[in-house]
């Protein structure tokens, strides 16, 4: 615990009242009291404040929190009051009668700050829970505690300011004064926002749209605060553009309307209107949700996720850590006949259908294509999915809330329309698209021409015979001649 003298920080304080009056806090405790006034012998000239600090809602008169639920590293300042005498701030004096009044209407005034004749002397003491307690020694006198700093906590209702004097009064007779007193605030803390994906895309190939969900629990204000800012973010991956339009926002039950519960900007982020923050204040403790859509623009390494999002709240943030993932893979084909060396075939065709059973049909389906495509001149296949037709084809491969670790899918390929003079090339279905650029799939499909009809020996592939034919008779005549001339001799 330090004591220091510095500038006031954060005296914009919460709507509500806590206030530890003369008559005591409701979760003041009796850790210790003295029989005697501040004034009289034998008084205590100090004191304690100790806060227990909690999360969650309000407790009931009599109840105490649960110690489950004790928030650690909240930070708490108390400044000490004094009163104006000839412009300079004095502290209150409680050993003097006279300083006692009008107290009870500057109790009343939390968690306004002191205000008229009432001050703030400078001296501050400031400290944060361990263990959800912190523990202030206090001189007697009367003082404002804040709430300065939530630490690690998502907190999105502050304590308001509170006034404690020390000692303070037990309130009952008999009962005597208590110089350590005990408050168990409590704060609402943000509950993170999650996400989901729809199960399918829209289509199946690149260019098309996923649906995202995300649930945002609204928190509960304490003190009859309200809304004074909702904005949800989801920074989406390169490969994600918001589809403008494609928002369905739903406060609790109401189904709210763009442009007048909310806007929508950037890449993407929602922000609640005064209208939309009203709707909030109606619906604390409900679920926010909002279903959007998202075009996937490009493949990449094949593994989208949607990962980065935060729900806030008047000035307090929480960040999302469910992550959903798209994957998808791409496709290319490449057409050649069966010349050696190989030349490529323009103009054949080729449709892509999602297998749907244990095999592929024998035949292409009369519906159900996914993406229709041609060779081109040098025989690789351009898809139709894009405008102008391009290679490879970008495919859906799965949609997950989770992290998969080899995801693939299967499509079965035909080839509809073959190349003239040639015959259809051979398909081994299923094809199995796997993620990301690095994972493309190859399939290269050969036609062979077909065989011309038999055609009679003339021209110059008969004569060429012919001549070959005589060429062995002139042979064989001149080895019979050779072979009489031997015999005549003999």
């Amino acid at each position: 615990m330090t004591t220091t003298h510095t500038a006031l920080r954060r005296l914009a304080a919460g709507a509500g009242a806590l206030a530890l009056s003369l008559a005591g806090f409701v979760a003041a405790g009796t850790a210790a009291s003295a029989d005697v006034g501040p004034d009289q012998p034998g008084a205590p000239t100090e004191g304690t404040l100790t806060i227990n600090k909690y999360a969650g809602s309000p407790v009931g008169e009599g109840e105490m929190p649960d110690t489950a639920d004790l928030l650690d590293g909240v930070e708490f300042t108390i400044w000490e009051v004094g009163r104006s005498v000839e412009g300079t701030c004095t502290a209150i004096d409680l050993t003097d009668a006279a300083d006692w009044d009008g107290l009870d209407g500057l109790f009343a005034s939390a968690p306004a700050l002191p205000g008229g004749d009432f001050c703030l002397t400078g001296v501050t003491y400031v400290d944060e829970t361990v263990d959800g307690q912190v523990i202030f020694d206090l001189p007697v006198g009367v003082y404002v505690a804040q709430e300065t700093d939530p630490g690690p906590n998502n907190i999105v209702s502050p304590v308001p300011e509170f006034y404690v004097s020390i000692p303070t009064s037990m309130g009952e007779a008999g009962a005597g004064w208590n110089y350590d007193v005990v408050a168990d605030p409590k704060n609402q803390l943000m509950d993170k926002p999650s996400k989901i994906i729809t199960e399918r895309p829209d289509a199946l190939v690149v260019g098309s749209d996923v649906t995202w969900e995300l649930t945002v629990p609204i928190p509960t204000l304490n003190n009859e605060e309200t809304f004074t800012e909702a904005v949800i973010t989801d920074v989406l991956d390169s490969r994600l553009d918001y589809v403008a339009g494609s928002t369905v926002l739903t406060i609790g039950t109401t189904l709210a309307t763009e442009g007048d519960h909310y806007t929508v900007s950037g890449d993407v982020v929602w922000t609640l209107t005064e209208d939309g923050r009203a709707v909030l204040d109606a619906n604390m403790g409900k679920d926010m949700t909002i279903s959007f859509k998202t075009e996937v623009l490009d493949v990449g390494d094949g593994n989208i996720p949607n990962d980065t999002y935060n729900s806030k709240f008047n000035g307090t943030a929480v960040v999302g850590t469910d992550i959903p993932y798209t994957y998808w893979g791409q496709l290319k084909i490449q057409k050649n006949d069966d010349s050696t060396p190989v030349k490529p075939l323009k103009g054949a065709e080729f449709q892509v259908f999602e297998m749907t059973a244990a095999t592929c049909p024998a035949t292409a389906p009369a519906t159900g294509v996914v993406a229709t495509g041609v060779s081109d001149s040098t025989g690789l296949v351009q898809w139709d999915y894009t405008t102008p037709a391009s290679s490879p084809l970008g495919l859906w491969i799965a949609n997950s809330n989770t992290a998969q670790t080899n995801p693939s899918k299967d499509y079965c390929l035909y080839e509809t329309i073959v190349p003239a003079g040639h015959t259809a090339g051979v398909i081994t279905n299923p094809v199995n698209i796997k993620p990301g650029v690095n994972g493309l799939t190859t399939v290269t499909v050969v036609n062979a021409k077909k065989d011309g009809p038999d055609l009679p020996l003339t021209g110059a592939q008969g004569t060429l015979l012919l001549t070959l034919g005589g060429l062995a008779l002139v042979g064989a005549g001149g080895g019979a001649l050779a072979l009489s001339r031997r015999r005549d001799n003999a």
